[in-house]
């Protein structure tokens, strides 16, 4: 029998969340969030705790949705930071109407408090991506010395006899051809 139960249980690979809820609020993990949206009282907290995982922290919005009796749980960031343009606010709507069940019951919660998390990773990226393109283009321009991007090389001026017919062979790296001179009339 204990085996039994072993199996039923789902595997987790984060700690359980602590969830808690005051009226409008939601608790987790010691971070306030408010409820914003609420859709076919999607908000469980059995559920939540068990989903939850602490990666998330870095969001300023989470998005729940319930289909077939699973939490799914994305973040989203505001608008003014730097990422990509599905992981912003202005996009939950296109994310519930694309890829959520239609009908589906979802909640969206907004953190109540000042994103560390988001404004340290922010500031981690920017120095990041500067110091690697100010290195960069010291690196390129040392090498070249402020010269010209492209070689300059002379063209050798050909030398052909007086008007003599004749016939020159070349050989490049895969076919051999031959230069007939034209014949004057």
């Amino acid at each position: 029998m204990e085996e039994n139960k072993q199996e039923n249980t789902p595997t987790l690979h984060h700690p359980l969340a602590s969830v808690a809820r005051l009226g409008d609020k939601l608790i987790i993990n010691g971070r306030q969030y408010s409820i914003i949206a609420n859709e076919k009282d999607a908000v469980d907290l059995e559920l939540l705790r068990q989903k939850y995982d602490p990666y998330l922290d870095q969001y300023d919005f989470l998005v729940g949705d319930i289909s077939s009796e699973h939490l799914r749980l994305k973040g989203f960031f505001q608008d003014w930071v730097r990422t990509s343009i599905d992981k912003k606010v202005s996009t939950i709507v296109d994310y519930l109407t694309e890829y959520c069940n239609p009908g589906s019951g979802y909640f969206i919660l907004q953190l109540d408090e000042d994103n560390t998390y988001n404004e340290v990773s922010q500031n981690f990226k920017q120095k990041k991506t500067y110091n690697v393109r100010f290195r960069s283009k010291n690196n390129y321009h040392k090498k070249k010395n402020n010269s010209h991007y492209f070689r300059e090389r002379k063209v050798k001026k050909t030398k052909f006899n007086s008007k003599k017919d004749y016939a020159q062979t070349k050989k490049g790296k895969h076919h051999v051809f031959v230069i007939k001179k034209r014949k004057d009339r």
